[in-house]
Parts: C-alpha cells; structure tokens; sequence
C-alpha cells in the first residue's frame, strides 16, 4: 500500500471490498493498492466507466482532495497494454495526499 503514513495503511487494511458502492471508491483502491514499485496504475486495468471522471473527482475536496498524477506510456517508456500502442494512459496517487481523513471521507461506510 503506497501511503504516507502507517494509519493511512491501517485504514485501507480494514477496507470491505464487498461493500464498495460507488465507482471512486473502486479507483482509490485501485491506485492506492497499486502492485508496482513506482504506483503506476495503467487506465485500462481501472475497470469502471468514466475513468477520467472518477480521477476529476477523487482530485476535488469533497471526494478527498488527492494528488493524482496522469502520464502517458512515452513519458514513463513503457508500451501500452497490446504492446503495440503508446497512448496508454497511467495513473497515481501521490503517497504524501493519502491521509486517515481523506480515506475516511471516500470509504465512508466501507471501513
């Protein structure tokens, strides 16, 4: 879990996946569970419709006011997700933006 501090990480172990009921609450998780090293999350593994909406909205400070950061496959030099395409878009949350309060305010009823 790529947080900032540890009951942030506490926080998120307590998550009921089962319970999720909105779609930004499926991306938060997504990005804030993120398997890779550097947190990159590709758009195509976020399995939810209006991807970018969901982003929009976990950046406003009603949704928790995170730091989320956009990059396409040629500025972090990967290959998108068929091999063949470079205009793969990646996601992350930056550790630092991911706080109790935050969480709290997104996972309401799921924590």
């Amino acid at each position: 879990m790529r947080t900032a501090n540890s009951q942030a990480s506490s926080v998120l172990r307590r998550v009921n996946r089962r319970k999720l009921v909105n779609n930004v609450q499926k991306v938060l998780l997504s990005l804030v569970t993120a398997p890779t090293q550097d947190g990159w999350v590709p758009r195509t593994s976020l399995r939810v419709p209006s991807v970018g909406a969901r982003i929009r909205d976990l950046r406003k400070a009603e949704f928790g006011g995170f730091q989320v950061e956009c990059r396409s496959a040629i500025e972090l030099n990967r290959v998108g997700r068929n091999g063949k395409t470079t205009r793969q878009t990646f996601y992350r949350i930056l550790p630092r933006s991911v706080t109790v309060s935050s969480l709290s305010r997104v996972l309401k009823g799921v924590v």
